[in-house]
């Protein structure tokens, strides 16, 4: 499908040259695609495959026995990007690109904890290595949960076609075993999740060892969220999406409402291993405040939006409320020139990024314009030649434009069809009547 060409800008190659994809590519027509959208995707598509084939066993190797944390913003947001890719294309060879890439240099790295339980163990990033313990190997949660959002996605599309399922029905298998007997049920044996009782359950325990752990914040438990969503959809185990809607309901549980809109902090404590007398709010975490941070916003906001699609646990006026809070706090109001706050109205030195879900715009024609039409549109296609800005970070915008807002416009809850089969079973309509919990009004 492609072919690699050497990208210095030299005529010489060397050990380090970089090989970039030329790929051949051809839309789904129902897509409905313009050249400006064509480009746009076509080095979308480039980034993502260019920085498969690049990849080196042995540099994910050293990296993982460095710092495991960063698979998760870096690598495993790259490869997610193949998933889109067939879903932009139908062409499997991006989820054999995928695949090969992630059985190459991902899974031959895998280890067994002392509770053999199998993860990619490293050292915790430098700032977080204890001093009366340097050599110490962490498994960390969120990564965990990341790999599980791409594997279990991609064996959703690979079973899209009948005959390339049965072709890799062997590295089906293997995924679901990975998933279902590891990176899922490992945390539980841990002891990282902890039911909250009347709000829910929540994930505690980050990338350096603390006693008890500490609750993620809702950015942290969106990935998990996510995670669960998508193994419940490729299993059919009521256990994931239970596990989804009880994260979930944490996050309701911690939202104000207020003149109509939704306000909430970036971390609320979950239970007593978020405490430590010896601080002086008498929390581990020094700060409690809203989201600083544009993506952490996005992320949270993702947990309400993502089962709002499946009809379960947040209601449309849970979604009007939301969309208040992005028209009246998170913006000035302004499409030509946009500026943005955090959820409370605020804009300092500590709040940063643009705080703008792509996810929630299809559901506002005001916002759908800001997102999708406006001068962001012009900076995707300037920023476009990227790796970074027009690959990786650039997917929510790929994915929400163009997948996600034709299904937005042909079914506000696309995904209700998956809900209704959750509900079909009566424990399960018991369980969500017993969980759900209004927001703080």
């Amino acid at each position: 499908m492609w072919s690699l060409a050497g990208c210095l800008s030299g005529n010489e190659s060397t050990e380090s040259e970089t090989s970039e994809a030329v790929v051949v590519i051809e839309f789904r027509a129902s897509l409905g695609l313009n050249e400006r959208d064509e480009q746009i995707i076509r080095q979308f598509i480039g980034h993502a495959t260019t920085f498969a084939v690049n990849l080196k066993a042995e540099a994910v190797a050293e990296k993982c026995r460095k710092h495991p944390e960063m698979f998760a913003w870096v690598e495993f947001n790259y490869l997610k990007c193949l998933n889109v890719a067939y879903e932009l294309t139908g062409d499997t060879d991006y989820l054999d690109l995928l695949s090969d890439t992630f059985d190459a240099n991902f899974k031959p790295i895998l280890g067994r904890g002392p509770d053999d339980y199998l993860g990619w163990y490293g050292s915790p990033i430098t700032p977080r290595i204890p001093k009366d313990n340097p050599d110490i190997q962490i498994d960390e949660i969120q990564m965990n949960f990341r790999a599980i959002g791409m594997l279990a996605e991609w064996i959703e599309l690979a079973r899209e076609d009948g005959a390339y399922a049965a072709k890799k029905k062997e590295v089906i298998d293997v995924y679901l075993e990975l998933m279902e007997k590891h990176l899922f049920p490992k945390w539980d044996e841990r002891g990282h999740f902890s039911l909250i009782e009347g709000r829910g359950g929540v994930y505690h325990g980050l990338d350096y060892p603390i006693k008890g752990g500490v609750t993620l914040s809702h950015e942290k438990l969106s990935i998990i969220v996510d995670a669960c969503l998508r193994l419940y959809r490729v299993t059919g185990n009521d256990l994931y999406m239970q596990r989804a809607l009880l994260v979930g309901q944490w996050f309701k549980s911690c939202l104000t409402e207020v003149d109509g809109h939704y306000e909430w902090m970036s971390w609320v404590p979950a239970g007593e291993w978020d405490r430590d007398s010896s601080k002086e709010n008498g929390l581990k975490i020094s700060w409690v405040a809203p989201d600083p941070n544009s993506q952490w916003y996005v992320s949270a906001l993702s947990i309400a939006l993502n089962l709002y699609q499946y009809g379960l646990l947040f209601s449309e006026e849970d979604l009007k409320r939301f969309v208040q809070t992005q028209k009246t706090m998170c913006w000035n109001g302004d499409v030509e020139n946009p500026e943005y706050r955090n959820v409370a109205g605020h804009k300092n030195e500590w709040v940063k990024g643009r705080f703008l879900s792509y996810q929630i715009a299809p559901y506002d024609a005001t916002l759908t314009q800001l997102a999708f039409y406006g001068p962001h549109e012009e900076e995707v296609e300037a920023k476009a030649d990227s790796s970074w800005q027009g690959g990786a970070n650039g997917r929510s915008y790929i994915v929400q434009k163009y997948l996600m807002q034709p299904l937005v416009k042909g079914a506000k809850q696309p995904f209700t069809s998956i809900g209704l089969k959750f509900l079909k079973q009566k424990k399960n309509q018991a369980f969500l009547k017993e969980l759900t919990y209004p927001a703080d009004e």
